[in-house]
């Protein structure tokens, strides 16, 4: 049976065969989970889409059509159930500290760099909407590179004034990511669906 062709597992598994059903897993699995893993980066949601797609073929076993490709079915199932799952997961806050983590940690890993680059955007939006001065001393210190003796130098101000501009920035910009960081997601989450 583990010779047996995909079309020929589908048609057992059709009939209630449940060992046509673990050969047909045991041959997808991995590969499902990989794939699920390389989009979102979770090792838990990866396991939980696999789960759930293989429930839902044994579930609606006797709709299983032998002549349509499993494989394609599988793939595009996991990345649906990923989709929903993400569109479910932006509005809790652990989700979103997680992809907030990742992006100041600067992590440019294939699973958050199409995040990076939509938190990016916003990031860029929040700065655009702080007031000149603060703006200027966010830029000068988080793009620049400058130390606060540096910008306090540089703009006549003092030390303080520089570390209290910062933490109003720093905190202004952190909290404008969080509300936002929803479409971040979604709009890879979209992006993902389409190009996979």
């Amino acid at each position: 049976m583990l010779e047996a062709t995909d079309e020929a597992l589908c048609g057992m598994v059709r009939q209630g065969d449940a060992a046509a059903f673990n050969v047909l897993y045991d041959r997808y699995r991995h590969q499902l989970y990989g794939y699920v893993f390389r989009l979102c980066g979770s090792q838990d949601v990866a396991l939980d889409a696999v789960q759930e797609v293989f429930l839902q073929v044994w579930l609606r076993s006797a709709s299983l059509d032998p002549g349509r490709s499993i494989k394609s079915y599988l793939f595009r199932s996991v990345r649906n159930y990923l989709l929903d799952y993400l569109k479910k997961a932006v509005h809790q806050q652990a989700f979103r500290q997680h992809f907030m983590h990742a992006f100041e940690e600067g992590a440019a890993s294939s699973e958050h760099l199409l995040y990076s680059k939509q938190l990016e955007t916003i990031k860029n939006n929040a700065v655009s909407r702080l007031p000149a001065q603060r703006q200027r001393i966010y830029t000068m210190s988080k793009v620049e590179g400058l130390s606060n003796r540096e910008i306090a130098d540089s703009l006549g101000i003092s030390i303080n004034t520089v570390r209290d501009q910062l933490v109003k920035a720093s905190r202004f910009v952190r909290m404008y990511l969080m509300r936002h960081a929803d479409i971040a997601v979604l709009l890879t989450a979209v992006h993902v669906a389409q190009h996979s």
